[in-house]
């Protein structure tokens, strides 16, 4: 019997033994115990927020907001200014510019009307989008070329002691003429600052007005040009004891535009100035060469009478 309590304790203690180490894992005395599984999967299994899980910020959507408003702003000027910048005249305006020029230099009656018909042409064929200011200033030249013409035929009318109500209404018309050329020259040269033609303008108008100071002011801005010659030349002849001094002017400007009957007519008229009245006829008769309808000419021709025949055998 001994021997079956030693077994049965033996076999006791083995269950126990089996059975505690079925059990949790004791650690040593006064250690933690340890996490449990549950616990530390949950916690790996929530990750940290990402960068792009985050809101962007409010001064980068303001930022981006604002770019995109520029952008748009942009495309609209861009768009705006290529249906309103200024485009070059087309060929038919500027043909229209070159005959009234042509006609411009007849210096007749007749030849001033059509210059003025086509200048006027030039223009409205370009319309007010083009940028075509040569065209305004040739306008406004031709209608300062009347009013030399109505003074022409002002101071004719007075030399023969002739009606003096049709000098006053002639001299009327060329102040008006004169008139209009400014009230033309005004906005076209804010509009365009630095066109040489529009400068010549001005000058030719101030010529007129017999004011030389302002004359002189819009030519220091065209010094290089021959046209200038022209203006500078009538306005000596203008001058009191001045045709000395326009002679050698309205020759340049005869040299660079030899086929211009204005430029022949007031070559006679200066050299009738200069008491030259040979040097007169034949510029006289060279302007009606070029323009056989130059009435001025015509007139001023018969005034000095035929060359002197005396001496001659």
């Amino acid at each position: 019997m001994p021997f079956e309590l030693e077994h049965s304790a033996v076999g006791a203690g083995q269950e126990t033994g089996a059975a505690e180490s079925t059990g949790p894992a004791q650690g040593p005395p006064g250690a933690e115990p340890p996490e449990e599984a549950g616990e530390g999967e949950a916690d790996e299994a929530t990750p940290e927020p990402g960068t792009f899980d985050k809101a962007p910020p409010r001064g980068l959507l303001i930022g981006v907001a604002a770019g995109l408003a520029l952008l748009l702003v942009i495309g609209g000027g861009l768009v705006a200014y290529r249906k309103l910048a200024r485009r070059p005249p087309p060929p038919a305006a500027v043909e229209a510019l070159a005959t009234a020029q042509a006609d411009a230099d007849q210096d007749t009656l007749a030849s001033l009307a059509s210059a003025e018909s086509k200048a006027r042409d030039a223009v409205e064929v370009a319309g007010p989008r083009a940028r075509f200011p040569e065209a305004t200033a040739a306008l406004a030249r031709v209608e300062i070329q009347w009013a030399d013409a109505f003074n022409d035929q002002a101071a004719q009318l007075a030399d023969r002691s002739a009606d003096d109500t049709r000098a006053a209404q002639l001299q009327a018309q060329a102040k008006a003429k004169l008139k209009s050329a400014y009230d033309r020259l005004a906005p076209a040269l804010k509009a365009n600052k630095d066109s040489p033609d529009l400068q010549l303008a001005f000058a030719d108008y101030y010529r007129a007005q017999r004011l030389p100071s302002s004359m002189n002011r819009y030519l220091v801005n065209v010094k290089g040009d021959p046209r200038a010659a022209l203006i500078l030349g009538i306005a000596a002849t203008q001058e009191e004891e001045g045709a000395s001094k326009a002679i050698p002017l309205l020759k340049a400007a005869l040299a660079t535009s030899p086929r211009n009957a204005r430029v022949n007519y007031r070559l006679a008229v200066a050299h009738l100035a200069a008491k030259d009245e040979a040097a007169a006829r034949a510029d006289l008769q060279e302007t009606l060469r070029l323009s056989p309808q130059h009435e001025r000419a015509k007139a001023l021709l018969e005034q000095i009478g035929p060359a002197s025949t005396a001496g001659q055998k």
